[in-house]
């Protein structure tokens, strides 16, 4: 059980990492919204780099702030922050557009309303902002669509 009702994580990009990455850094978690409770054992989070950010090692930095109790325990810190994370930044892409592979269905023949599964993958995956359009290689078929 936590000594806190909950303790808030805040992920800034360190000042002291080789280079400033300023805003180039991103710190996203969906599930639990950096927030610990006593039912959560753990937060997954995702940092995503711009794609202008020179690769490099940074680092992220955490504060945490705590909430209480309302029983008798006081608002004091129970807990200190996280060490730095490392974050290696490896891409010197410029572009995504190239990096997108497809799976293909190796000679299967879908009939009526099956539904395929289209996988879809990326070595360098971008953070947020990507939309991806499936098509037919080439014509079009009234039957098909996405």
């Amino acid at each position: 059980m936590l000594a806190s009702q909950s303790v808030t994580l805040t992920a800034t990009a360190s000042t002291r990492s080789r280079k400033n990455p300023d805003s180039k850094l991103a710190f996203q978690s969906l599930t639990h919204d950096f927030v610990i409770k006593s039912e959560v054992s753990s937060i997954n989070f995702r940092v995503g780099a711009d794609i202008s950010l020179s690769k490099g090692i940074y680092y992220i930095e955490w504060s945490i702030s705590e909430t209480g109790h309302s029983s008798s325990n006081s608002d004091e810190n129970h807990y200190h922050e996280p060490a730095k994370t490392k974050v290696e930044v490896i891409s010197t892409s410029t572009s995504y557009t190239k990096n997108f592979v497809t799976e293909g269905f190796g000679g299967q023949t879908f009939k009526g309303t099956t539904s395929p599964d289209i996988g879809i993958s990326v070595s360098n995956s971008p953070f947020s902002d990507v939309t991806v359009t499936l098509s037919l290689v080439s014509g079009t078929n009234e039957n098909i669509t996405f």
